[in-house]
This record gives structure tokens, sequence and C-alpha cells, in this order.
């Protein structure tokens, strides 16, 4: 008996065609995996760019601030971009990339605002594998934007050093009052900050690297955060002035105990002394003790407006800055330039010891007392005294029967180098 045996039917050419499609997507995806990757890579690449083509415009702005208030009046801003940018790969041919740089933006949050620079950055990437799907190139873009301008340091009182107790030793039976700021301490001390003498620190917020303590009713008025990291000196970049580019007013130390003398800005050799009934008008400049120090003593009055007092002394504690009249006391701070808000600066190396102190009603300081290497005692008697808009120090005494205010305002406070990325 003959069965039937059914045969099946054979394509030996299907299996050729699934393995070259196959091998066609294989490659597709092989063709988009390289490609993306150079991609991605060239997008990191433009990023980091941008990032710098704008850090280096921006480091022109705050260079230049002084003069051109924020803008790039001569186009240094933007060649330092382009000259960065083509440093790393994009020459700005305006073919395989191309690099555009706006100061002030023109997009963005920051659209308009001086002291601030936008790099855009474009490049056209040839295809190696995905020239399959076309033959355009593949387009990255990158954008940043940076800041380069001189910004209010946002602290009311600052206490540098790093490890010593009571870095700030608030005392007397008075108060102080830091409006606005925080009050930062960097030491590590357990006993970094005291409050005594039945008066207290207020302030918004206290930020301290160690501990704190309180004994004789003092107190501070204001959450308390310990633990905290330190806060760099943020004036460390304003250089001191430089004498031998001033006016030399006098080879010897000017002091007198009455009358009423007007001082020029310039050199003063020896520093200067008014005590007793002397009064002391100074025009706005800076005023450079070379030795001698500053000292204002006595019943006579105290009057200079946009003026910056800079202290360079020997050895002795005589050298210091002491103001310390019982009359009439008035003194603003420089409003433009790199000295802006800086009342007191004192040189960094020096440890010569800074005392301030005012009578309520007749005194009214403001700007930043800058003592970075040194003590600085300050204190306020007979009522509210307006002593200052900021301190910066090593260490810090507070002290007296009045209240003192220290009024932070961004106008009035020296400002620091701010150069950043926002965008």
């Amino acid at each position: 008996m003959l069965l039937y045996r059914g045969s099946q039917s054979r394509r030996p050419g299907a299996v050729v065609v699934m393995v070259a499609v196959c091998l066609t997507l294989l490659m597709a995806i092989l063709a988009i995996s390289l490609d993306g990757g150079s991609l991605l890579a060239e997008r990191r690449h433009a990023q980091a760019t941008a990032d710098a083509a704008a850090l280096a415009a921006a480091s022109d702005l705050y260079e230049k601030y002084w003069t051109n208030s924020g803008l790039d009046l001569n186009g240094t801003a933007v060649a330092s971009a382009l000259r960065t940018a083509a440093d790393n790969g994009y020459s700005n041919d305006g073919s395989v990339s191309r690099v555009t740089v706006h100061v002030p933006p023109q997009t963005g949050r920051y659209a308009g605002l001086r002291g601030y620079a936008e790099v855009i950055v474009e490049y056209n990437q040839g295809r190696a594998f995905s020239n399959i799907f076309g033959r355009n190139p593949l387009r990255v873009r990158a954008r940043a934007v940076a800041l380069g301008a001189p910004i209010a340091a946002d602290v009311g009182i600052l206490v540098l050093d790093p490890s010593v107790k009571s870095a700030l030793n608030s005392q007397g039976s008075g108060g102080t009052n830091v409006n606005g700021t925080p009050v930062v301490v960097n030491s590590s001390h357990t006993e970094a900050a005291i409050a005594g003498g039945g008066g207290a620190l207020q302030a918004d917020e206290f930020l301290i690297r160690g501990g704190y303590t309180t004994t004789g009713g003092g107190s501070f008025v204001g959450p308390i955060r310990t633990g905290r990291p330190g806060m760099e000196d943020p004036l460390a970049d304003i250089p001191p002035p430089d004498p031998t580019t001033m006016v030399i007013q006098s080879r010897k130390k000017v002091q007198f105990t009455s009358g009423t003398q007007t001082l020029s800005p310039g050199v003063y050799k020896g520093g200067i002394s008014v005590s007793g009934t002397g009064s002391l008008i100074l025009e706005p400049g800076i005023y450079y003790m070379d030795g001698g120090g500053f000292s204002f003593s006595g019943q006579g009055s105290l009057v200079g407006h946009g003026v910056m007092i800079y202290n360079a002394p020997g050895n002795g504690q005589a050298d210091g800055i002491s103001v310390t009249g019982q009359g009439s006391m008035i003194l603003s701070p420089p409003t433009d330039g790199i000295y802006h808000g800086l009342t007191f600066f004192q040189d960094r190396t020096s440890n010569v010891q800074g005392n301030v102190e005012g009578t309520g009603g007749t005194t009214d300081i403001t700007g930043t007392f800058y003592f970075s290497g040194a003590h600085l005692k300050v204190s306020g008697n007979g009522g509210v005294v307006n002593l200052g808009s900021q301190y910066i120090s090593n260490t810090l005494y507070l002290g007296g029967n009045g209240t003192i205010n220290i009024q932070w305002s961004p106008d009035k406070v020296a400002r620091k180098r701010s150069i950043y990325l926002v965008e």
C-alpha cells in the first residue's frame, strides 16, 4: 500500500532576506549609537566651553566694573569670551561653529541686566555612520550666563578667627541690633561667642561654627545655629590703595587740640590726631595713614562724607584707628569705585586694635569697618548710636551702656568680588 507523503515547500532565499533586513537594522542602531554618543560628548564639550567663555566675559566685566558700570563699552568682555571659545576648539568660523556673545544678555531672566554676559555656542557635527539617514550635519547648541560684578556681602558681623575663645564678645549693659543680615562667627571653640553684662545682641540669625555661652544676664536674641561652616573673608580680593599714586599731604603727624581744620585726601605720614575741642572736616576721598594711625577724641566734631580711612600702622598699638569722640561724629564711605562702602580699612597683616566709640544722638557713622587681621572694639553710650553698617574683623568686642545699631544696607557696605554662573 502506498502512503501519501506531503512535501514542505522550501524557500532558501527567505533566510537571506531576513538576515539582510536584520543586518540593516543592526547597522542603523549601531550608527545611531555611535553618532549619538559622539553627539552627547560634543554637547558636554560645548556646554563646558559656553560656561568657561561666559565666566571669562564676566571676569572682564568685574575688572572694569568701576569704569564701565557693568557694560562692555570697549568690547573686551566679548573678545575674552570668543578667545576662550576658540581655545576650546570653537573658532566661530560661521560654518562649523558659531559663538555668540551678548553683554548684557538678550534672553532669559537676566536679559538687559548690567554685569551679566550671555554666551551661545553652536556646532555642526558631521555625520559618520548615520549618514545613511541623511547628509545634513547634527547641530549642537549650548548656552551659559555668568555674573561679573561687585555684590554687597550679605553679613552684618563677621568674626574671622578660626579657633579662639570669645571671638565674639558682647558685653555692657546696652544692646546691639544687627538689622537685616546674620552674624557669623568662624571660631570652632565651644565658647566662640559670649554674651554677658546684662546686654543683648540681636540679629536675624547667628551662624556659629563652634558654640556659645551667656553670662551675667547677657543674651543672644534670634535663631542660633551652631556647627555651621565658616565664611571666607568676602573682601579678601579688594586691594589696598597704592600710596605711590596718591598725593602726600603731610610728611609728619597732623595733630591739633583746638579750632577746625579741613583736610584733603592723600597720604599722611605719621597719621592724624585730633583731641580736645578740635574739629575735623574730611573732604571726599581716600586717606592713607602711613604710620601713626588715625585718632579722634575729645569734644570737637568729625565730619566726612564719601571718605575711606586706610591704616598702614607701625608696630605700636598707638598706630591704630581710634574714633572715640564725645562730640558729633558723622562719617560715610565712598559710594562708587572699588572702595564703595568701606569706611575703615586696616592693613590685613596688622593686628593693631581698632576702637570706635559713639555717643547717642551725636554719632552717625555708616559703612564697613574692616579689620581682618585685628581685634575691633565697638562701644555705644548714652542712647541709640548708629555705628557702622557692617563689621568684619579677626575678633570683636561690643560694649557700652547705649544701643548700637548696625544698619546693613547693600548700598552702604563694601562689595565682594562676584563671578559665577547663573544660567
